[in-house]
């Protein structure tokens, strides 16, 4: 088995999580396991690499030694993207948001950062153990940098699709299934940006992954929507997520430009 898992630990991967994600939802008895990515990623490198493996997984997680510029990057980057989707969608004809987060409830916006930072609440904590501490590396090293962070990046937009079938999740309220491939689509440019920094910050999946995911699920939530954490869910405007989905997009081609689709990566980095 551990023979098997090594020549086929990405396809694995996949396949386990999907399983594993998805099956309570499928069978009616819950909904989409948003750790499947983690414990697809921990069980087969326990298998295929055991107890190296886990540890070597454990040091990209915890590894926060960056330089400051990284942590403001991956912080701010998706305020960037926001602004200007709302700039652009006002130009094309579209209603800006209300603000109602930066207008009357500043503070709110530090404790959804703090909410969203929590291990046993974080999307991004319990994917990005998997999504970018596991499969990042694996995928560049097998498939190269860009054509490997596609297929990741594709991969984890594609997999929340339990979630655009759940009327009460943020997925939904951005448009359903009309949306998802504009999901997805922006999934992979987030992924080609994230591969970057992981690469440039010494393969940090603490960096690159659990707090860049973190600021971009918390971001566009204050900047695109009307939303107050506590109170009802508004309806989302979906044509300013479009936008949005295509400025992230254009952000990671102009990347892929710049870095002539090496994304900062060098094969004999410490991993």
């Amino acid at each position: 088995m551990r023979s098997l898992l090594k020549r086929h630990q990405i396809p694995i991967f996949f396949a386990l999580t999907l399983i594993m994600g998805w099956l309570p939802w499928y069978t009616g008895r819950g909904g989409l396991v948003i750790a499947a990515p983690t414990l697809a990623g921990l069980i087969v490198t326990a298998i295929a690499e055991g107890k190296a493996g886990l540890l070597a997984l454990l040091k990209r997680m915890i590894r926060w030694r960056a330089h400051g510029g990284w942590y403001i990057l991956v912080l701010l980057t998706p305020v960037l993207t926001s602004l200007v989707a709302v700039g652009v969608h006002v130009l094309l004809g579209g209603k800006a948001p209300q603000f109602p987060l930066l207008k009357q409830n500043q503070h709110m916006i530090l404790l959804t950062f703090v909410f969203y930072l929590l291990p046993w609440q974080s999307s991004a904590f319990l994917e990005e153990i998997g999504l970018r501490g596991y499969a990042q590396e694996r995928v560049q090293k097998r498939w190269g940098p860009l054509v490997g962070t596609l297929v990741l990046g594709a991969f984890f937009g594609a997999w929340l699709l339990p979630e655009f079938l759940n009327p009460e999740s943020n997925q939904a309220a951005m448009g359903g299934l009309g949306f998802y491939p504009w999901f997805i689509l922006t999934e992979i440019g987030w992924s080609v940006i994230m591969a970057w920094v992981y690469n440039k910050t010494g393969k940090s999946a603490l960096v690159s992954g659990y707090l860049f995911h973190t600021a971009f699920n918390v971001w566009p939530f204050v900047l695109l929507t009307n939303a107050v954490p506590g109170e009802a869910l508004p309806a989302f405007d979906t044509r300013l997520f479009i936008v949005n989905a295509v400025i992230v997009a254009l952000a990671a081609t102009i990347l892929v430009m710049a870095t002539k689709g090496q994304l900062g990566y060098t094969a004999d980095a410490q991993a």
